[in-house]
């Protein structure tokens, strides 16, 4: 009997290595989609495809292909992403064009792609990792946190669409700790100003104070046996459960001076 088959855009790291940990314990045949393909778990279970999710034209011929040789995927798990904290004066435009097209551009696409033939199929489900930065953004990561209430916003109204098949999932994870700060592209130190510098000592910290990705994954995996297609939490109490009962309950106002205060951000 066929296992049933996973595509994880970002599988060979972070969040996404332990995912692919996990469907293959589960049964899986997994398929990960990065820019390095020689990183992953050793299992005749787990695939790895090299192809630049950038190169968002390429996309759609790039699920064609896929299909050909493995059939419809019955998991698509958008995860892929990175970090870039500039001031906004600062901010690269190929920076800002990169934060774009791989959070938002690229998992369009790729629902573009196979979530019509899963459909077709009666099957499948769709898991975009989003943020908990949709409710509270992250300062000096501007493209970040609107790539992915972008990204949550779409998988909302494929929810309305897709009544049936496939089931979309938007998965608002909190911090987890990988080496996602380490990778993101920062100004130097030397060159922040203090809100900037103060700003992203907060990030590391809480970073650091966060779940695993395995936990994470788990949390992911939960959300994945609910029938239904929904808007799920990921990361600790606090994040998964506090702060969004926090921000239903608080004015924007309030909450933008909470979260200033929190990164310890001063008026210039």
């Amino acid at each position: 009997m066929a296992l049933p088959t996973a595509l994880i855009t970002g599988g060979s790291s972070g969040i996404g290595l332990a995912l692919s940990e996990l469907l293959i314990e589960k049964g899986y045949q997994v398929y990960s989609v990065s820019r390095n393909p020689k990183r992953g778990p050793l299992s005749d279970q787990f695939i790895p495809i090299e192809f630049d999710l950038l190169e968002t034209e390429k996309i759609s011929d790039f699920a064609t292909s896929f299909c050909k040789d493995y059939g419809v995927p019955d998991l698509l798990i958008n995860n892929a992403g990175c970090g870039a904290f500039f001031e906004w004066e600062n901010f690269p435009e190929s920076e800002i064009r990169n934060q774009i097209d791989l959070l938002f551009t690229a998992p369009i696409f790729m629902c573009r792609s196979f979530a019509p033939l899963m459909s077709e199929q009666n099957k499948g489900a769709i898991l975009n990792l989003s943020s908990l930065a949709t409710l509270y953004p992250l300062p000096f990561m501007p493209l970040y946190n609107a790539g992915k209430s972008a990204l949550s916003s779409f998988t909302q109204s494929m929810m309305l669409e897709y009544v049936a098949y496939p089931k979309f999932i938007d998965f608002r994870m909190g911090d987890v700790r990988t080496d996602f700060n380490q990778s993101a592209r920062k100004e130097e130190n030397e060159n922040q100003s203090k809100n900037s510098s103060n700003a992203w000592n907060q990030i590391e910290k809480q970073l650091n104070d966060s779940i695993s990705k395995e936990v994470a994954a788990r949390q992911i995996w939960k959300s994945l046996n609910i029938s239904r297609s929904g808007t799920y939490y990921g990361g600790t109490l606090f994040h998964s459960r506090i702060l969004v009962f926090v921000h239903r309950i608080i004015s924007s106002k309030l909450l933008n001076n909470l979260i200033k205060s929190w990164y310890r951000i001063r008026n210039k």
